[in-house]
């Protein structure tokens, strides 16, 4: 085999592995992570806080009038701290490989944690502790599909004692 040929090929199927390939979102860390443990460390004790990042891809949202390849909304409940996450994911979340958008999530926040190259998450539903200036949480990360309004949604909930 021509090298030259075998060296354009291999480049080829390189080139195609990272366009197809799911990957981990191209939204920076430090877009969202700083977002996210702000919302964390916010909570205050007795206090349970959450938001909801909903995704669909290859068509609207289930009730919507107009036709959509894809959609995403972000509900947040009015709390500044959560919006401010919400704000950033409707700008860079993922939302063809949305699990994405979790393992960011996971990543940002038990920091250490790392994903395979490729992986493709399509549920998970986690919670772990999250220890902040004196008081502790638990954060609960859930990915999974939305029955009610079609799509998936990303929901990360604190709670702080």
């Amino acid at each position: 085999m021509n090298s030259s040929f075998a060296r354009s090929s291999i480049l080829g199927l390189f080139c195609a592995a990272l366009v197809w390939c799911p990957r981990v979102s191209a939204m920076p860390k430090d877009t969202l992570c700083p977002h996210l443990r702000a919302f964390v460390v916010s909570v205050r004790a007795k206090e349970t806080r959450k938001f909801e990042f909903h995704t669909s891809w290859g068509g609207p949202f289930k009730g919507m009038k107009e036709n959509a390849f894809s959609a995403k909304y972000c509900d947040h409940d009015g709390y500044a701290p959560a919006k401010a996450a919400c704000d950033d994911l409707m700008a860079r979340g993922d939302v063809e490989f949305a699990g994405n958008n979790a393992l960011l999530a996971m990543a940002c926040l038990s920091p250490g944690t790392r994903f395979g190259w490729g992986t493709d998450l399509s549920r998970i539903d986690l919670t772990f502790g999250y220890v902040a200036t004196r008081r502790d949480r638990d954060v609960t990360i859930r990915f999974d599909r939305d029955d009610q309004v079609g799509g998936m949604v990303l929901s990360v909930a604190v709670s702080a004692y």
